[in-house]
């Protein structure tokens, strides 16, 4: 209080040691604060080359430690000049020219009046193509009067010198009116080798997906004249900014053509690029493909180059020595020649503590960085991740400022939670959770109506003995309220919607390290407060937990309806339960967990709709640096066994997840199965894992799984067609209210019953 008190009597002063203190710590949280924004900046640089850059395919290692080197720099820049030089010093490591960093292409509007599109110069028929169209409807017919000039030009200078982005857009479309008509024999263009992902595979472990990484070669363009075309010797008039184009490439193939540059010539326009704007306003260049150059061809290889800041017009020298090639001929054909990118091989800066709990700093942000560019270019749903690029400083902060391993766990699964994909599981050295979930108690709880509570009880003799029923409500654990613990697991634990993820909280409310006990205070159903101090066990873990192997999975209920427990049933048993349940009306399937794999043999026994789509299934691509989506069908299996033709009601809820949310999907595709319940977890779909630092590994979906006719089903649930949920009230009563409304469903319509009919008879 004294020391309070004393910095509030002193602030009057020009300048107190109170308020300098204050204004030091503001300074250091505002600089830490850009660290963490130029970390951001260059995490972002590293994930486009890593995922784009072909040369990487199959040198992942440096590219890692290209990172950990140039991020003390970045995190020590205070200039935009600063950090770019951390960003180039990083990209250096891939030693290929043309991924760099340069100024932003000005739109190069011109000047004065435009140039007549063609004149002669003697025998010399030259094209001008550096300019802009109101419209393509005006390109078109002035491509179209080149026609008859160029049917009779023997020599033709094509100047395609292009003074900006928005002339070299034209530039390039007018270029492809001239395929047939420009070429006077057979050429063909490099072919095109960039990388592809078909969804991002596995790093540690197989994966429910098939998911691959590529090349992908397209193959060259060939460009045949049109008949009659006289044999002609072409000059290309080009610049640094002139887009080359499959069929100026395809012309350096043939003898005829000559190549001028005007100023330094790379690849920039031959191939893909992509682009990323730096703070500074300057841009990042990152190749996307490679091209493969024919044999014969002289590729970039300039005949004549000419300073940049030479005079452009006809007197000019690149003009002139256009022409003076086309009269004497361009030189002999050089040595084929390959423009693929090289990766200088290079040792990386291994730091052991890569592979230990504690990494240390740049691999905890390589850790951040990782993540968040896989989640950027492979998570099958990307409106599962909101702001994405506001959180990468933000997690890049909370790994930095993590001083051990459990502060460094806590922040990737922070990161991890902030992705709405209840697929999302950490495991730190092949244990799932361990941060959180060494061990659990024996009960099993549920969110009800806002509440935690006592829903199952799989050791009930311990329970009995511990003093805890069915229906008791957790107030406090290990003396922290209820509601400020669940809070800390929600930051910690991610789903794809809310209710879902309250779910997750409840089955890990009570966990720890394994076997130490926890205090938990209950709220009785008689309304009285009581203590127990319960044992964890890994026996006791949701994700661990098997089901019981001899308890009946299905049974008969009143009226003709019978019952099937999926969590239970196999798929050996089918034939048997469908046996049993052959005179029913109406079957109800309870799916309120997680399936033991019999919906491939069911589901083909409820087919009375002829159904063969049971879901679409959308996969992300990347290729060459392009985000795309691919889409197929994933078919009903087929059998010769009868069909059961009763009612058929499925129970879902939040627990409903992954395989049992597609079996739901595949039930509803066969039978037309009416789902009661609530909304399922929603996170549906074949799955995938991106190893990072510290020895973790993050599962998350890979691709996702949609209703045949395209209707959402990950981060949403399936939205059941008729809506319950559990009261406090029903449960302590031992009432199953989600079962109860189908049963009642089912005594308001009637339908004759099953019997087991010919799947040929349908």
């Amino acid at each position: 209080m004294f020391a309070w008190t004393g910095c509030v009597l002193i602030g009057a002063m020009a300048m107190s040691p109170c308020l300098a203190f204050a204004t030091g710590a503001s300074d250091a949280h505002a600089r830490s604060d850009e660290a963490s924004r130029n970390a951001a900046v260059l995490g972002r640089v590293w994930g486009l080359v890593k995922y784009t850059h072909p040369a990487l395919a199959l040198h992942e290692e440096d590219w890692d430690a290209a990172l950990v080197e140039a991020l003390p720099e970045a995190l020590a820049a205070t200039t935009p000049e600063a950090l770019e030089h951390a960003v180039s010093g990083m990209l250096r490591r891939l030693d290929d020219p043309l991924t760099r960093i340069e100024d932003a292409p000005p739109a190069g509007a011109p000047s004065g009046a435009p140039r007549p599109l063609s004149r002669w110069v003697g025998e010399v028929l030259v094209l001008d193509l550096d300019r802009r169209y109101a419209n393509l409807h005006a390109l078109y017919p002035a491509m179209r009067a080149l026609e008859p000039e160029l049917a009779r030009a023997r020599h033709v200078i094509l100047d395609l010198r292009a003074r900006g982005t928005e002339e070299a857009r034209w530039m390039e479309m007018s270029l492809g009116f001239l395929e047939q008509s420009l070429p006077s024999e057979p050429v063909s263009a490099p072919a095109e080798r960039l990388r592809q992902y078909s969804g991002f595979p596995a790093q540690r472990g197989p994966s429910s997906g098939d998911f691959t990484t590529s090349f992908e070669t397209r193959m060259p363009r060939m460009f045949t004249p049109a008949p009659g075309t006289p044999k002609r010797s072409v000059a290309l008039l080009v610049n640094a900014r002139t887009p080359l184009t499959p069929l100026l490439l395809a012309l350096r193939t043939s003898p005829r053509t000559s190549l001028v540059a005007q100023g330094a010539l790379d690849e920039s326009t031959t191939v893909r690029v992509k682009r990323m704007r730096l703070p500074g306003g300057r841009d990042v260049v990152v190749r996307a493909s490679e091209r493969v150059f024919p044999p014969g061809s002289r590729g970039l290889r300039t005949d004549v180059t000419v300073g940049n800041d030479t005079a452009p017009g006809d007197a000019g020298p690149a003009f002139q020595a256009a022409l003076r090639l086309l009269r004497t001929g361009p030189g002999k054909a050089l040595p084929r020649e390959r423009t693929e990118a090289r990766v200088t091989p290079r040792s990386a800066t291994v730091d052991v503590s890569s592979t230990t709990p504690y990494p240390s700093e740049p691999y905890r942000l390589l850790a951040v960085i990782r993540f968040w560019s896989v989640m950027r270019f492979f998570h099958c749903d990307p409106s599962a991740l909101g702001d994405w690029d506001a959180v990468l400083p933000e997690a890049l902060s909370q790994a930095r400022a993590a001083t051990d391993a459990r502060e460094y766990a806590r922040a990737v699964y922070m990161l991890a939670a902030r992705v709405r994909d209840g697929h999302v599981f950490v495991a730190e050295a092949n244990v799932p959770l361990r941060s959180l979930a060494e061990g659990n108690v024996p009960l099993v709880l549920r969110p009800i109506e806002g509440r935690f509570l006592v829903t199952e009880l799989p050791a009930p003799e311990a329970a009995r003995a511990a003093g805890i029923s069915v229906g008791d409500e957790v107030v406090s654990v290990d003396g922290e309220p209820v509601a400020t613990r669940a809070a800390r697991f929600r930051a910690l634990l991610g789903a794809s919607h809310p209710a879902a993820q309250l779910e997750r909280v409840a089955s890990l409310l009570l966990a720890g390290a394994d076997g130490a006990p926890v205090e938990v205070m209950f709220q009785g159903v008689d309304g009285r407060l009581k203590e127990s101090r319960l044992p964890r066990s890994r026996d006791f873990l949701p994700f661990l937990r098997e089901p019981p192997r001899d308890d009946a999975p299905w049974r008969m209920l009143e009226d003709g309806v019978g019952y099937a427990d999926l969590r239970l049933l196999r798929a050996e048993s089918v034939d048997a339960l469908l046996e049993a349940m052959k005179d029913t009306r109406a079957l109800v399937l309870d799916l309120r967990g997680y399936p033991q794999g019999s919906t491939w043999t069911l589901a083909p026994r409820l087919n009375t709709r002829g159904a063969t789509t049971a879901a679409r299934i959308t996969r992300p691509l990347l290729s060459g640096g392009e985000g795309r989506e691919l889409r197929f069908q994933d078919t009903l299996p087929t059998t010769e066994r009868p069909l059961y033709g009763g009612r058929v009601v499925v129970l879902v809820d939040e627990r409903t997840v992954s395989q049992g949310e597609y079996t739901a999907m595949m039930l509803r595709a066969a039978s037309g199965a009416t789902l009661v319940g609530s909304a399922t977890a929603g996170a549906v779909g074949d799955t995938t894992n991106v190893c990072l630092p510290g020895d973790i590994c993050v599962l998350f979906t890979g691709q996702r799984f949609e209703w045949p006719d395209g209707q959402p089903a990950q981060g949403t649930g399936l939205k059941p067609d008729i809506e319950v949920r559990p009261t406090v009230k029903g449960l302590r009563a031992g009432r199953d209210e989600v079962l109860e409304r189908a049963r009642a469903l089912l005594r308001e319509t009637t339908r004759p019953a099953g019997s087991l009919t010919s799947s040929k008879s349908r």
